[in-house]
């Protein structure tokens, strides 16, 4: 409780050289129970697969068929030869003798198709896959799309929007009142909450808050809680703490994001408690911390003194898994795949292995991925089941094991945390920008980057984990040592996602009190607010998991203002409104 009231009274192919040093050690150190590679199977199916990169189809089948007609991995290789672009033809008689030896090959379908083409008349029987139901991702705050429906509304809004965007809400205002007659309910709550919110940025707080009572106010659909958050925190800089209260309590009500509910129940926490009515914090907070793997849900388990949720603990392949594991194929070849920093096709192995094992080795198969640094595998796994269960919330966050090439600079739990939103860990990730990789690094940015470093620099490396966690790190080094961030991580983070310039006007335009949380929640950009949200999430989860606990997150909850962790250490800051810093912590 004293925490809420410190908040409230200031306010592809995986590159090889991303790997640990060698697979045993890095499972040996998660206490895993996989049995790794021997270096002498590392080598022997070593040869094999440099022979197959090279197109050396001879020796490569040469060195598949002297391997024991037991070992997994024998299928395994002649089905890549096979199918390899430019290998020599295939005859009948060996597609239908693998197809028949190892049908549950994640290549058998392919190889079936060929034997069709060959002439197959009968073909082995393939045993039967499942189709993974999708459970969903990790708590997002959502991106509001216009309402559908009202053609009053289409007509209106792209002139509406435009005068948004020219921070002209009054002028916008008058046009929405000449048609409001016209709109259906639902597309008049929309309009009357964007101006609202243009209002609230624009610092004209008073018509903020009547535009957002007036869309609350008999209104509907999906606009309505965004409306009554916006009123909330017009309501807060009024100092209006009975009005805030219950505004955000509304929002949380109506809302079916589970990032503004739990949001919208922590600031009518904040509320009731600057209204002097402490009876009523608890219970809101309890209601925020339902949602346990949002940003406002970890604040509010962290206030209350709750500590990591139990879904959060990471989970290792147990000895009972693996016994079970290790006389499954895929598994095998999955691990050995890993271990030769095969990571592309170890993930299509193992996203077979769960179509085929269903609800019976599920978790185990998360595990697995987790242990064998997969982190797309483990995603896929953690976002999709055979029963539509949901998995174990740490699976939503993978933590492998890669090494930037200039060594870890930064505290490791934030470069993750940012790569997680970035690019989900795919490693050949390319936006519409170009940005590319995992840290999601442009061209001409990498390049500045390694050159005052001193590193060499070619734009491919950049889909190399090692580089792009070094580069990565490197601009978030540089955002922090700017004017524009001073320092502090959210406004860092902010500046990864959106520049430095914007904060630069932000540091003016926002007036956030000192409040880390009024700074948050003021940020003009939605997708920027969003980010914020998403990456601070996931920097204190992966603080839980390396630490047991965040500092960061600690921090937070007591309205402190965390530095940029440049020694790996958390540092916090409390701010007068004037954003005069006046201790650390």
């Amino acid at each position: 409780m004293a925490a809420l009231l410190a908040a409230i009274s200031f306010g592809g192919l995986a590159a090889p050289a991303a790997a640990a040093p060698t697979a045993a050690t890095a499972i040996a150190q998660k206490g895993s129970a996989i049995v790794p590679v021997s270096a002498d199977e590392r080598a022997r199916y070593g040869v094999v697969v440099a022979a197959l990169n090279d197109q050396r189809w001879a020796e490569a089948k040469t060195a598949i068929l002297a391997l024991d007609e037991t070992d997994s991995m024998r299928a395994h290789l002649l089905a890549e030869l096979y199918l390899a672009k430019g290998s020599p033809r295939v005859e009948l008689f060996d597609l239908l003798d693998i197809l028949a030896k190892a049908p549950t090959l994640p290549q058998a379908e392919r190889l079936a198709a060929l034997a069709k083409k060959r002439g197959a008349q009968l073909l082995p029987d393939l045993p039967a896959t499942r189709q993974l139901m999708w459970t969903g991702t990790s708590p997002q705050r959502r991106i509001l799309r216009a309402i559908s429906g009202d053609t009053a509304a289409d007509k209106l809004r792209g002139q509406l929007l435009q005068y948004i965007k020219d921070d002209k809400p009054a002028d916008g205002e008058s046009l929405l009142s000449i048609a409001e007659a016209d709109l259906t309910i639902e597309g008049r709550t929309e309009l009357r909450q964007r101006l609202a919110w243009s209002y609230y940025i624009c610092g004209d707080i008073a018509n903020a808050r009547r535009l957002a009572d007036m869309a609350a106010q008999g209104g509907s659909g999906a606009f309505l809680a965004p409306a009554q958050w916006v009123a909330g925190l017009a309501a807060w800089r009024q100092k209006q703490w009975n009005a805030a209260a219950t505004a955000f309590y509304q929002a949380a009500v109506n809302s079916a994001d589970a990032d503004m509910r739990s949001g919208s129940y922590f600031w009518a926490a904040r509320a009731v408690m600057a209204d002097r009515r402490p009876e009523r914090v608890n219970a809101l907070l309890r209601a925020a911390a339902r949602d346990e793997e949002t940003f406002y849900g970890l604040l509010a388990r962290e206030t209350l003194g709750l500590g990591p949720s139990a879904t959060l603990a990471r989970g290792h392949v147990s000895a009972e898994e693996w016994a079970a594991l290790s006389t499954r194929a895929n598994v095998r070849n999955a691990v050995i795949l890993a271990s030769l920093g095969r990571s592309a096709e170890a993930d299509e192995v193992l996203r077979h292995e769960a179509a085929l094992s269903g609800d019976s080795h599920y978790t185990a198969l998360v595990h697995l991925a987790s242990d064998l640094s997969l982190p797309t595998t483990q995603l896929w796994l953690a976002q999709r089941s055979p029963s539509g269960r949901m998995s174990a919330a740490y699976a939503r966050y993978p933590r492998p094991d890669w090494t930037p090439v200039n060594g870890w600079q930064v505290d490791r739990a934030l470069v993750y945390a940012h790569a997680l939103q970035e690019s989900r860990f795919q490693t050949n990730a390319r936006s519409q920008a170009d940005a590319r990789g995992v840290m999601q690094v442009r061209p001409g940015t990498g390049g500045e980057l390694a050159a005052d470093a001193g590193m060499s620099f070619s734009d491919d490396q950049l889909y190399d984990p090692s580089v792009s966690l070094a580069l990565g790190q490197l601009y978030l080094k540089k955002l922090s040592r700017m004017r524009a961030t001073g320092g502090l991580l959210p406004k860092v983070v902010a500046a990864y996602n959106a520049g430095p310039v914007p904060i630069e006007k932000w540091n003016v335009q926002v007036r956030d009190e000192g409040d880390p949380l009024l700074f948050i929640e003021s940020v003009p950009y939605y997708e920027t607010r969003a980010y914020l949200n998403a990456v601070l999430r996931n920097y204190w989860i992966y603080q839980m998991d390396e630490k047991g606990t965040s500092p960061a997150l600690a921090a937070m909850a007591q309205g402190l203002w965390t530095r940029f962790p440049d020694s790996g250490q958390t540092v916090a800051v409390r701010m007068e409104p004037s954003g005069v810093v006046f201790g650390a912590q």
